[in-house]
């Protein structure tokens, strides 16, 4: 692996975390990207073999060129870009505001194609490989996550075009698709959600305040068995296809997101919506707001 460069946009977050350990484990020069200079500290003591790192917020998709083109002008060449950020605010459609759905789009999609952008030109020069993170939320909807599925399914659209022109110069683009990860952002995003339902607007509470407590539930329940995926999983399937000769193009990461994925590709959308919406009726009919005092999936940020 000796004179491998890797770039990680996002590194602060747990999957960038993971993602950066286990690059550098596998012999890679890295540079990676934080999201704000609080977090600089903390990535640079967590990841101190790091070559460069740069602070770039993904919400101003316009300002990335620059710190993305000076981290590539540091590792002097550019093998594997691994984009691992991303924003996921929960509210219904009806009340999401339009700003929360345009960052969302930025930070989930836009981001995304600035660093394609920028990156391609040294990409083109190696034959490299972009790896980019997307969920089974690209493929399933869910209830209470508008803007993260509009950015997830936009982003399963652009990878393919990307993977379509980019494979002319021998350049891969790769989506790899987590579930649910066990993250401390993911935590610490579920112990809000109890002070989210306590302050929901009266008509939102009447209308939503059931989904929304459902939905808590399910995050609780899958919390307490255990059954998110460690990020951990995905910088290992990260590594696997920047390693492997000819990578897949999609790989589900998780039981949650090869299932959902699967049943994406073998179900009617009628059967897909049956399917969810049973899982949120599954939740107990006693639950109330009184129940949300662990904690549950609200808005939450991975890396960025």
């Amino acid at each position: 692996m000796t004179g491998l460069t890797a770039l990680v946009i996002g590194g602060n977050g747990g999957m960038g975390l993971s993602v950066t350990r286990a690059l550098l484990t596998s012999g890679y020069k890295v540079g990676a990207t934080v999201s704000s200079a609080d977090t600089l500290f903390a990535f640079t003591k967590a990841c101190p073999d790091c070559a460069a790192v740069e602070v770039a917020d993904l919400a101003r998709s316009e300002d990335l060129k620059t710190p993305v083109e000076r981290l590539i002008h540091n590792l002097g060449s550019l093998n594997a870009v691994i984009i691992c950020a991303a924003v996921a605010p929960f509210a219904p459609a009806e009340t999401t505001s339009l700003d929360v759905f345009r960052r969302t789009m930025e930070i989930n999609c836009l981001s995304n194609l600035a660093v394609y952008q920028a990156c391609l030109p040294a990409l083109r020069r190696t034959k490299g490989r972009i790896i980019l993170t997307g969920s089974w939320s690209g493929v399933v909807a869910t209830p209470m996550m508008a803007s993260y599925v509009a950015s997830k399914f936009a982003l399963e659209g652009m990878v393919d075009v990307m993977r379509q022109e980019a494979g002319a110069w021998g350049v891969e683009v790769v989506l790899v698709q987590p579930g649910a990860l066990d993250t401390q952002m993911m935590r610490r995003s579920q112990a809000s959600l109890a002070k989210v339902i306590a302050e929901l607007p009266g008509d939102e509470a009447a209308l939503y305040g059931r989904l929304y407590r459902q939905m808590k539930y399910r995050a609780d329940e899958g919390l307490a068995a255990q059954k998110y995926t460690s990020p951990d999983i995905v910088a290992s399937i990260v590594v696997h296809a920047l390693k492997a000769e000819k990578p897949e193009t999609r790989y589900p990461v998780g039981s949650d997101a090869e299932f959902m994925c699967d049943m994406a590709g073998s179900r009617t959308d009628r059967e897909i919506d049956a399917f969810i919406l049973d899982m949120y009726r599954t939740a107990p009919p006693e639950i109330d707001e009184q129940s949300a005092d662990a904690g549950a999936m609200a808005p939450s940020e991975e890396g960025s």
